[in-house]
């Protein structure tokens, strides 16, 4: 699972241990399967988790 999140970070232009490091930062304040959902790599807000895209 963890090298699947960070495989798909990759794909999708994002630093993938800021990436993995703010999604595991914002589980705990997940409720709902959207909110999940919203962690995924091709969902993601940066802001909502601090990270910039790779350069």
């Amino acid at each position: 699972m963890h090298f699947s999140l960070i495989r798909a970070a990759k794909l999708n232009g994002l630093a993938s241990y800021k990436y993995y490091v703010g999604v595991f930062e914002q589980i705990p304040h997940c409720q709902s399967v959207e909110d999940f959902e919203a962690l995924l790599p091709w969902n993601i807000q940066l802001e909502r988790v601090g990270m910039a895209a790779a350069a």
